[in-house]
């Protein structure tokens, strides 16, 4: 239990400390457009391209965590969309919070744990599958963003192309990647530039969160919240694990991979919808209650897990 609330409490902590910046006029209402196009363009992208790029997989099961873990994406992204197409009222903008709510993962949320609960392999692990997720969720996020905030347009393939080659997450993961498997390493120097500036985007991110986020959205935005709370909490742990077992992980692996499906939304959701026309009033909401839930609901899969 310590583990997870030792993860847990740094998250709502710094959504808290936006929350009352925003409420305090601490920091005038102009800062925090900045901030989140800086995060969005500069410091997201340095984080994943430092986290892709040399990774060493070495004799692991990777191939049975790849397939457990993009098994387990597309699954969540069919269950939100298949929902949306039986409720089509919901718009455009209030799907695609609805769409990362329900597919994308707090990666601190979850490396944090995997380190607490079995130390560096279980890190290296959960990096590992982590890693193999990113371009995917990426490539899916943006995509329905594209897709579903068209501003009453039929869709535009060039566009949405365009969108995709253009998203600097999207190029960051690319950039990491293509790094690894050319068995290129990065100069300690420029490494080291990537990882630190890469360290102030989950915090800014995660203020950012609490400035935007207002009581009253709890029930106006009650519907996407039980909808993404539920995919998220009961049916993509539920996914990993069928997918973990059938393939042949067990142990600390399989405990991993249905981690990294455990934990709630990322902070960076946030910043994405903000960026691409999305409901980022019910992103933040979604972001802070998940976290809020995720106190109970790691406890007992973790338990059932073992």
């Amino acid at each position: 239990m310590n583990s997870i609330t030792d993860a847990l409490i740094p998250v709502l902590a710094l959504i808290l400390v936006g929350f009352l910046i925003q409420r305090t006029n601490f920091l005038p209402p102009t800062f925090w457009p900045s901030a989140e196009k800086l995060t969005y363009f500069l410091l997201m992208p340095a984080t994943l391209i430092h986290n892709l790029a040399g990774k060493q997989i070495g004799t692991l099961p990777w191939l049975k965590i790849l397939l457990t873990v993009e098994g387990a994406v597309l699954a969540s992204a069919v269950l939100v969309t298949l929902w949306w197409f039986a409720n089509r009222r919901m718009g455009g903008p209030a799907f695609t919070s609805l769409f990362q709510g329900g597919v994308r993962f707090n990666t601190f949320v979850a490396l944090a744990l995997a380190e607490n609960l079995f130390g560096r392999d279980g890190l290296f692990l959960a990096a590992m599958g982590a890693g193999f997720m990113i371009i995917l969720i990426n490539v899916l996020c943006v995509s329905a963003f594209s897709l579903a905030v068209t501003n009453g347009k039929r869709v535009d393939p060039k566009r949405f192309l365009t969108d995709l080659l253009r998203n600097p997450l999207i190029i960051g993961c690319v950039i990491g990647v293509g790094l690894n498997a050319l068995g290129l390493k990065l100069p300690l120097a420029i490494d080291g530039i990537l990882a630190l500036g890469g360290k102030a985007a989950f915090p800014v991110g995660l203020m950012a969160v609490g400035a935007a986020y207002r009581a009253e959205n709890l029930m106006l935005h009650w519907h996407p919240l039980v909808v993404t709370s539920t995919v998220q909490f009961l049916c993509k742990p539920l996914i990993a694990w069928g997918l973990a077992t059938s393939l042949g992980l067990s142990g600390m692996a399989l405990t991993v991979a249905v981690l990294l499906f455990s934990v709630p939304t990322a902070p960076s959701a946030y910043i994405l919808s903000r960026q691409m026309g999305g409901d980022h009033d019910s992103m933040a909401a979604i972001i802070t209650v998940q976290t809020c839930l995720s106190f109970v609901t790691l406890p007992l899969t973790i338990w059932l897990l073992r």
